[in-house]
């Protein structure tokens, strides 16, 4: 379980250059990454800068998982909103 940004509870972001280091220990070692991102916007105030980590992986694997919340983005606090996303790595997956 990977956060795309703003890591709740640290507030602890990693750079470009460390998720780049933690994509290849996801490979060597054949790890699932699932992402949850529920503060995508909020930590640099641009929804593509925040989702660098999730567009790494999205390009350099063939599996991942998404979840997210839309309660904070869309001020929908009470209604538990969000989804997940799986990407396979084929057909039969």
């Amino acid at each position: 379980m990977l956060h795309v940004c703003a890591h709740n509870p640290t507030g602890c972001d990693p750079s470009n250059e460390d998720w780049h280091k933690i994509l290849e220990v996801v490979k060597r070692k054949n790890h699932l990454a699932m992402f949850d991102s529920a503060y995508q916007g909020f930590a640099s105030g641009d929804l593509e800068t925040d989702a660098y980590s999730l567009r790494l992986f999205a390009d350099h694997t063939d599996r991942i998982m998404l979840s997210q919340s839309f309660a904070k983005n869309f001020g929908l606090y009470g209604e538990r909103v969000g989804c997940i996303s799986v990407v396979c790595g084929d057909e039969q997956e």
